[in-house]
């Protein structure tokens, strides 16, 4: 599949490459396309990539690290620097300009915590005359922050610049696959929903030439073959190794609708005390997770956080595969698939409210300060608050064809918990935003904030 997007990113990392000496962190949650993005930038260039290992011991990892070195330089057999401090020697003392990548460098902390420190004291004495773009990248936003951004951290302010790659958006991601030959919107729709914005996941829809849900879910998920057939298990093993079991049952009550620190501990029979550590790992390491709190209670001490989702694809795993692992697993694919699609809109229901309030929230930014869901104790909730200086917005969020009936009797109940928002004490508007809304010239003469997929840019 060809590179797509990124533009702003690769102009920073010429720019930088340019101005070598310069060190540059990339990080982002697992499938993002950090390590696409680092080839993409190094296509043509005189680069080292190294992946850390955190299976591989510092003298394994050092002795492939110079093998390829070598290989890569045409070096002589006699030169030989396959420890820490003599590798970074040798690479800070090249006199010939080179990108030096490492990729899952937060991995160090564990294998080999010195050689981070080793990195720090090379670049404070010996960067003046080396010609290197060190460029590290991390899937684990918490390691690298303690690495880069905390105030005693080994690196804190080395780097030029930390570039936080975010999932691709909805119009991105419907792009890519009409580019890959999708071309029914309703389809793309539902990949979308599927997979999200993680670019990863659509090297498989190209691949396997799928062009639907149906062959999506039969190609790559859905029988004993399927490349995804292990996707959240594989990726949970990796990370969390024994631990694992604890936190697959993590994941699939979060799936189940249970949000809040209290109903997950509930579910997987343990302490709510002692969840804060693997929710954290889920959240910061892992990122499939986020905690969040109501718009109005952003940058408070708030009790009312939830943890849910944001890797569609893994929701989606957790919810139809993980808990019915001895259907998968005794071949019984076209139950588990009738199952999916009969499910499948009212599944796909909270993909689509997230995905409406990433196009409301882009289109609605330039007129307010704080944008985001609101909810509180009583279970009364509103799928998008927009708080402004000059007034706020409320909108319900619908994953369907709304009449002009409908619409009016949905718009009557979000006037009703407009009271019960205690924070408000500007004007609030009121909306509707869904897949198709009829009479939506008369709601806006009625003074509605009135979108659908047509006025957000998708294509029915």
């Amino acid at each position: 599949m060809k590179f797509y997007g990124r533009e702003r990113e690769l102009q920073l990392m010429e720019h930088l490459y340019a101005r070598a000496p310069s060190f540059l962190v990339v990080t982002g949650r697992r499938r993002v396309g950090k390590t696409e993005l680092i080839r993409e930038f190094c296509r043509g260039k005189p680069a080292l990539y190294f992946y850390v290992d955190a299976n591989k011991s510092i003298e394994a990892l050092m002795e492939e690290f110079w093998r390829l070195t070598a290989e890569a330089l045409d070096l002589p057999a006699y030169i030989r620097a396959d420890t820490p401090e003599a590798l970074l020697e040798f690479l800070f003392s090249y006199d010939q300009p080179l990108i030096v990548v490492f990729d899952e460098f937060q991995r160090f902390l564990k294998i080999h915590p010195s050689f981070i420190s080793q990195m720090q004291r090379f670049w404070d004495t010996k960067r003046q005359n080396a010609y290197l773009f060190i460029i590290v990248s991390g899937s684990s936003v918490g390691m690298i922050r303690e690495i880069f951004l905390e105030g005693n951290a080994p690196l804190f302010r080395r780097a030029d610049n930390i570039l936080t790659l975010r999932p691709f958006g909805p119009r991105e991601c419907l792009t890519i696959l009409d580019d890959l030959g999708v071309r029914d919107p309703a389809e793309q729709l539902d990949l979308y929903l599927l997979f999200g914005g993680t670019i990863y996941y659509y090297t498989f829809l190209e691949k396997y030439e799928c062009t639907d849900l149906d062959s999506a879910l039969d190609r790559l998920i859905l029988n004993d073959l399927a490349p995804l057939r292990r996707e959240m298990s594989d990726v949970v093993i990796e990370e969390f190794g024994r631990e694992h079991a604890t936190y697959y049952e993590i994941l699939a009550a979060i799936a189940m609708g249970k949000r809040t620190q209290k109903e997950i501990a509930d579910v997987v029979r343990l302490p709510p005390t002692s969840l804060p550590p693997y929710l954290h790992d889920l959240v910061d390491l892992l990122g499939v997770v986020d905690y969040r709190v109501p718009v109005t209670e952003r940058g408070k001490r708030s009790k009312m956080g939830r943890y849910v989702f944001a890797d569609n694809f893994f929701r989606f795993y957790a919810h139809y595969i993980y808990r019915n692992m001895s259907l998968y697993e005794s071949g019984r694919f076209d139950l588990l698939k009738d199952r999916i699609l009969r499910e499948w809109r009212g599944f796909s229901g909270l993909a689509f409210e997230e995905m409406l309030r990433i196009l409301l929230a882009r289109d609605l930014e330039k007129g307010y300060e704080e944008i985001g869901p609101w909810w509180n104790r009583r279970g009364d909730e509103i799928d998008l608050l927009a708080l402004g200086p000059e007034g706020n917005l409320a909108v319900e969020i619908k994953n369907r064809d709304l009449s002009l009936s409908e619409a009016h009797g949905i718009l009557a109940t979000l006037e009703e918990k407009i009271p019960l928002v205690k924070a408000l004490v500007r004007p609030t508007t009121t909306g509707i935003a869904a897949r198709t809304i009829e009479g939506k010239a008369a709601l806006r003469a009625e003074g509605f904030y009135v979108a659908d997929l047509e006025d957000l840019g998708i294509e029915r």
